[in-house]
């Protein structure tokens, strides 16, 4: 929406909203409940200001779960070489070693415990201060990161039990970047004080860097990196010319856990889209881990891909746990018409209590006529665990009629004790979805479907396992 005064755009208001209605049973239900979510986006431009309110609200039948709250609410002003926000914002230093906040596009929480169901985000309720100049910038952060675990229901000091200062400043020289930030963190329990250098650039035309190291320096030297010091150190360096691509990167992280966990440090492992290897993605431990990734991929001449990467991730504790991981996929096209995804994945996890596991798949896409589209993909994993064989399997297809409507169907299977008290546990469902325009949609499922963790823009959260009808309405204005 635009009001216009003479020629000129005087003012803009733009909005979204996602809403979700439940009926069905969660792990521990006896019975169907029936439930409602909506979160509306607004916001509201004029001249170098803008408003931006975020309402957010749930309903059901469960006692102390219900909730209408006006979860975000910002007040911005932008005019170079000044930007403001007061209220709630997102702000990272860095690569999220010091602190990341971040928001989840259309992913919803929902935790057994408090049957109450919010969006997943962190926010940071304060100021944010930005200034920049040629080659020079420099920010100042005050406030308390919203701490997603506990949902709108509760009071607002245990939802941000945080609060943090910061100043962070970075200067560009040619092809490099150099910068520092300072800041202190305070909860109830104790006060802590944070030191980081940043440098980021290229090399040579072909090669890329970016190092990052963070020190807490309230109860040991800034120079002390003994084994009972609070650290971080993440590097990476990347190299590409032509058809070919690498990249390496190394994490050592001792007791850098921040408060409630308001820093995000980089995982160093391989985010997968694969259902079973995105559920197995290894959870980093700032606590106490150490590292590496290692990737290749190269394009042919027939713009097939080929993609290799390896990571390991060690922690020591009274005893050695050592995670590594190896993949390979392949990407082809055949007939011009049909596009495969090929992987292979070996992995030792010993934090899953998962060893020798192997998880293979094949993802097609085939276009038919001129319009439509068929997916087929299926997956398998098998690992050992406690002297037994576990398996999991994934079988899906789907149909895309046109760019407007698909429907797909999804199946999975498990020998997972850890799942069920059954021998096997099985998941079927199957989706709609349809775009009224190019601003608005809805999603329809129905039938079981299968929780566990998941992962996403390198950040894990727990879904529930689900059984009844899901109906999911977006847009935008």
């Amino acid at each position: 929406m635009l009001v216009i005064l003479g020629n000129s755009v005087f003012a803009q208001f733009s909005g979204s909203n996602l809403g979700e209605f439940q009926y069905g049973q969660l792990p521990n239900d006896t019975t169907a409940v029936a439930t409602i979510y909506d979160r509306l986006a607004t916001s509201y431009n004029v001249h170098s200001f803008k408003v931006r309110a975020v309402f957010e609200g749930f309903q059901t039948g469960v006692t102390g779960g219900d909730y209408l709250n006006l979860s975000q609410l910002t007040l911005r002003y932008k005019k170079r070489p000044l930007e403001i926000e007061v209220g709630n914002f997102y702000e990272t230093i860095g690569r999220g070693i010091l602190l990341r906040s971040f928001e989840v596009p259309g992913a919803i929480l929902e935790d057994i415990s408090f049957r109450s169901r919010h969006y997943f985000h962190r926010d940071i309720l304060g100021v944010n201060a930005k200034y920049r100049v040629s080659n020079f910038e420099a920010k100042l952060i005050y406030g308390r990161p919203l701490n997603y675990v506990f949902p709108p229901t509760l009071e607002k000091e245990k939802r941000r039990p945080d609060e943090i200062t910061a100043l962070y400043a970075e200067y560009t020289l040619g092809k490099h970047t150099l910068g520092g930030a300072v800041m202190t963190h305070a909860n109830e329990d104790n006060q802590s004080q944070y030191l980081m250098v940043t440098a980021n650039g290229k090399l040579f035309g072909k090669w890329s860097y970016y190092s990052e190291i963070a020190k807490n320096y309230s109860d040991y030297k800034i120079f002390d990196f003994s084994k009972n010091a609070s650290f971080a150190f993440y590097t990476n360096v990347n190299y590409s010319i032509k058809n070919f691509g690498a990249s390496f990167e190394y994490k050592n992280y001792k007791k850098f856990v921040i408060g409630a966990g308001i820093n995000e440090p980089p995982a160093g492992i391989k985010e997968h889209t694969y259902s079973v290897l995105n559920r197995s993605t290894h959870v980093l431990q700032p606590e106490n881990e150490t590292g590496f990734q290692f990737e290749l991929f190269y394009t042919f001449p027939d713009y097939s891909i080929l993609t290799i990467n390896t990571s390991q991730a060690s922690n020591v504790t009274h005893t050695r746990f050592n995670f590594q991981e190896y993949f390979v996929s392949y990407d082809f096209t055949a007939a011009d018409k049909i596009d495969f995804k090929l992987f292979i994945d070996y992995a030792e996890d010993p934090f899953k209590l998962e060893q020798q596991r192997i998880s293979l798949g094949i993802q097609t896409s085939w276009a038919l006529l001129r319009t439509s589209e068929v997916e087929i993909r299926y997956e398998a994993q098998q690992f050992e665990r406690l002297g037994n064989t576990v398996q999991n399997h994934v079988f899906g297809l789907g149909y895309n009629f046109s760019t407007k409507l698909s429907a797909n169907i999804l199946g999975e299977y498990s020998s997972d004790p850890f799942l069920s008290e059954d021998e096997t546990e099985t998941w079927l469902g199957g989706g709609l979805r349809y775009k009224l325009d190019r601003k608005n949609s809805l999603q329809a499922f129905v039938g079981s479907r299968r929780g566990g963790p998941a992962c996403q823009a390198g950040v894990c959260y727990e879904v529930l396992d689900f059984n009844g009808v899901e109906l999911r309405f977006t847009s935008r204005f």
